[in-house]
């Protein structure tokens, strides 16, 4: 065999290969753009909404002072959507938080009653320790005859996943009776805290588990500031919606 003939061998094979290595590359690319999402669900809106608030350590009203210790809360709104929502596979039979972290170093997170949205004077119910699990009811109860004083969840994810976090401002703050205090934001200025300092990051694990026993976790994580370029929170209150794009 002379040297040209295996010279044209060579590239013949050569060119096999590129057409099989760009049939193959097309035949995959097809097949994962063809191949159904395995996605059941999805997180795409965050609301929350942030003020200031205190408690009374004043027992004797004849005190010319008060004292108080003053916490900032924030509530959250998570909302929870099926991706299909004419499927059965994907109604909720268990939902469940966990392996959760706050980054700051006075806060608590609670359930939150979500009639109580905005409420700073509730009473705050279930702290969350480790782990939260809702009571799943099914979507034929009339929400409005639910008193939400543990935490339920609707099968259909028609309610959002509410929950509180308190951040302990300062303890023992004195407040002459004379003077006129507003527990709202504003109350920050004179506690000497800044904005920046009460941003927090709140992180969990989100398990799911549907009708059919398949069960899901993604770990979601949330930044919520206290300030945008029209309003803060030293201006009385503050709230915000955050976009995102949580598929799992």
């Amino acid at each position: 065999m002379t040297k040209k003939v295996i010279c044209f061998f060579a590239f013949l094979i050569v060119i096999i290969v590129m057409l099989l290595f760009v049939y193959q590359n097309s035949k995959n690319i097809k097949e994962n753009a063809e191949a159904p999402s395995n996605n059941e669900f999805g997180i795409n809106q965050i609301y929350y909404y942030s003020s200031v608030n205190a408690n009374s350590n004043t027992v004797h009203y004849q005190n010319p002072e008060w004292n108080v210790n003053v916490y900032q809360y924030t509530d959250i709104a998570i909302y929870l959507n099926r991706l299909n929502e004419i499927a059965e596979k994907n109604y909720i039979s268990s939902l469940s938080i966990s392996n959760i972290s706050v980054n700051f170093k006075n806060a608590r997170l609670y359930y939150l009653n979500p009639r109580m949205f905005g409420n700073g004077n509730v009473d705050l119910g279930v702290r969350i320790e480790n782990d939260l699990d809702y009571t799943i009811i099914n979507s034929e109860n009339k929400e409005n005859e639910q008193n939400y004083t543990i935490p339920i969840f609707f099968q259909d994810c028609s309610n959002p996943i509410t929950l509180r976090i308190i951040n302990d401002l300062a303890n023992n703050y004195t407040v002459s009776k004379d003077d006129t205090i507003t527990y709202n934001g504003s109350l920050i200025q004179k506690l000497g805290v800044s904005v920046s300092d009460l941003t927090t990051d709140l992180s969990f694990d989100l398990q799911v588990t549907t009708k059919d026993g398949n069960a899901r976790t993604k770990r979601v994580d949330f930044k919520f500031s206290f300030e945008n370029e029209k309003r803060s929170i030293l201006d009385g209150d503050f709230e915000e919606k955050i976009t995102k794009n949580v598929l799992f």
